[in-house]
């Protein structure tokens, strides 16, 4: 089914997802003028069995002529990533991989598909163009009309609405077992929002209950439930309209990761105010105190357990900025069938007891929830993180701690496993004592100084962003997630900082075809400058800037390698190949270089030369996991790119 498409689609996931990654493969498809296909997952038995038939709430012949119904996740071997590939292609790139025969799968969630060099209201108004195709039925455009009468009986002009996500992060199995930040928000937060507007406001949830709880007898707040009839409407049904109904308020206060909310944006143009963090400083202040009073006094306030323990993990970091990470964890830290249940809390209290300076009790506690029955695989990175930073990876045979270089190293630049307050810190404190982390990563001392912050968490101290250390191997960044987080946070100007004003005059005497002298204090972040301008597709520029530094300060192996990853990213593979070979030259026992190479050997499909640099790798540094990491990820990626090659041939010889 998939390989008569150029672009094919798929989420097994809520109808806001779905309709989020319908419309991009619309958009796309319609754009370059390709075959674009959504496969919608049907399993009646499935985690889903509302979502079992599109065409019980979408016109039949929109379904036929966008959507094929299939009962199981369909093959994608051999199909990139456009979510992945898109914000780093230009659109006449993609448009040459089309015809060479390359096709793509998307499963955008929460976004526009664009490219690097489209504009973003252009994209959002091409969206905006396929989703006026969506037809309803008569019956479902009359219940729609229904509930917009409702709202202008209670007046107040446009609504405004809230997206209250509960369901089954609050006892549902596994999803209660984790933290959900970025899809759940605590009552505080909403209250606060309603408080700074005006007019009716709609609250849109999974769970009505959660609703009654926290609107507490508030007028303006109106739940969806007062507007639709559910009786009447089969739960998908229900969620269309609802959708539509969102698509048509001013504003949204909505969890960062709300996929309804943002498709409801996609569809009217509605602004969405991400809870809490778009909230005014002041009132997202007095929401944070008011909830960690709330946790430490009145726990049983709370809607369920659930809903305590998504709250704590508000309150915990809220706590350690304030300076009462030690009281949170006296106050829950004996409560073992609290956190045996919710086990992600193990990983928040023992954060909040390292920030306090108790670092016994934070190895406790981190060993205890690495230790839990239902402890999920994502929640266990922070508690190894402590350990790291407290002793607790294990002993020298003289009793002294191993040092953290390695584990630090894999953990920066693999996945996810680097989120949570102490990884910066400690990515200051390696980087400014030169040892072997910072030496793998080639980073320049000259850069500590302009980049540190002060530590938020405990009040003293610094910190060092970790995307600063990620640019320079972004290769090695292989979720499409945090790739996507690093291009776009922070902003191109805000990863130049302090060097964008001064490397102003330096590109334009380039571009007038001057050498201009170079400063030996420059040179470092002259040359860490072409990198964050490679990763957002100014490759001209990163090309002449690091020409240029070669030219004025040869034999360096960090400049070598960055001209390797600009000629990669223009499509140069041999240019690529002679300079990441001029860089291996000069440092030849240097791990992540190995790495980089051996990555690039993949891609040409050459497996025995991967396999060799992956070799020299280990023998440089053995206690570095990521060459393991990578030597999987590389096994799959050469399988991947073969069946990509035969597919691309039949297509040609078709």
């Amino acid at each position: 089914m998939t390989k008569h498409h150029a672009i094919i689609g798929f989420r097994q996931d809520r109808i806001g997802a779905r309709l989020i990654c319908l419309l991009n493969v619309m958009r796309i498809a319609r754009k370059f003028g390709v075959s674009g296909r959504y496969l919608w997952l049907s399993q009646p038995d499935g985690p889903y069995p509302e979502l079992a038939d599109p065409r019980d709430f979408l016109d039949p012949a929109f379904v036929a002529a966008h959507i094929d119904v299939v009962g199981h996740a369909p093959d994608r071997a051999g199909l990139r990533n456009l979510p992945a590939v898109a914000p780093g292609m230009s659109r006449a790139g993609f448009a040459r991989t089309l015809a060479e025969g390359r096709r793509y799968e998307c499963d955008s969630m929460a976004e526009i598909l664009r490219f690097v060099d489209e504009p973003e209201a252009e994209a959002a108004a091409g969206l905006r163009a396929v989703a006026a195709d969506l037809a309803l039925s008569p019956r479902l455009a009359r219940a729609l009309e229904d509930a917009r009468r409702i709202l202008e009986r209670a007046g107040g002009g446009r609504p405004l609405a809230i997206h209250v996500r509960r369901g089954d992060i609050l006892d549902g199995d596994p999803w209660s077992y984790s933290s959900w930040a970025s899809k759940y928000v605590p009552d505080e937060f909403f209250r606060a929002f309603v408080a700074a507007v005006e007019g009716p406001v709609i609250a849109f949830s999974d769970t009505p209950a959660a609703v009654e709880h926290l609107r507490q007898g508030d007028p303006r707040i109106l739940s969806v439930q007062e507007l639709l009839d559910p009786g009447a409407l089969t739960p998908a049904e229900r969620d269309l309209l609802e959708l539509l109904l969102m698509a048509g308020c001013a504003q949204v206060g909505a969890p960062s990761h709300s996929a309804f909310s943002r498709a409801a944006a996609m569809v009217g143009e509605c602004r969405i105010v991400t809870l809490p963090g778009a909230l005014p400083a002041d009132l997202q202040a007095s929401a944070h105190d008011a909830l960690l009073e709330r946790v430490l006094s009145r726990p049983e306030s709370f809607l369920a357990p659930g809903d305590l323990a998504q709250s704590i993990s508000y309150a915990a970091g809220h706590a350690r900025r304030r300076g009462r990470g030690a009281e949170l964890v006296d106050a829950l830290a004996g409560d073992r069938a609290l956190l045996e249940r919710f086990p992600f809390l193990y990983r928040e209290l023992a954060v909040a007891a390292w920030s306090a300076g108790r670092a016994q009790k934070a190895r406790r506690l981190a060993l205890q929830g690495l230790e839990a029955p239902l402890i999920r695989n994502r929640d266990k990175p922070q508690c190894r993180q402590v350990l790291l930073v407290t002793g607790g990876q294990g002993r020298n045979a003289d009793g002294a701690a191993p040092a953290p270089d390695a584990a630090f190293v894999d953990m920066v630049l693999a996945g996810r496993s680097a989120e949570g307050p102490i990884m910066p810190a400690l990515a200051h404190r390696l980087m400014g004592e030169g040892g072997a982390a910072s030496r793998a990563l080639g980073f320049a001392p000259e850069l500590l100084a302009t980049y540190a912050q002060p530590d938020p968490e405990r009040g003293k101290g610094r910190i060092l962003p970790l995307w600063l250390l990620r640019i320079d191997w972004s290769e090695f960044i292989r979720d499409p997630g945090p790739q996507r987080e690093l291009l776009v946070w922070p902003d191109l100007w805000r990863k130049l900082g302090p060097g964008a004003e001064a490397l102003a005059p330096v590109k334009a005497a380039l571009a007038r075809g001057e050498q201009p002298p170079l400063a030996e204090g420059d040179a470092a972040w002259l040359g860490f400058c072409a990198s964050v301008l490679r990763l957002h597709g100014r490759l001209n520029r990163a090309l002449a800037l690091l020409h240029w530094l070669d030219a004025a300060r040869p034999g360096r192996m960090l400049t070598c390698k960055r001209l390797a990853d600009v000629c990669f990213a223009a499509g140069n593979r041999k240019a690529g190949q002679r300079w990441l070979d001029a860089a291996l030259a000069l440092a030849p026992d240097q791990p992540l270089l190995r790495l980089s190479a051996a990555l690039r050997a993949a891609e040409a499909q050459d497996a025995p030369r991967a396999e060799a640099h992956l070799r020299a790798a280990q023998a440089a540094w053995p206690e570095l996991g990521l060459t393991q990491t990578l030597r999987r990820t590389m096994r799959r990626q050469m399988q991947a790119g073969a069946l990509a090659d035969a597919a691309s041939c039949a297509a040609q010889a078709g």
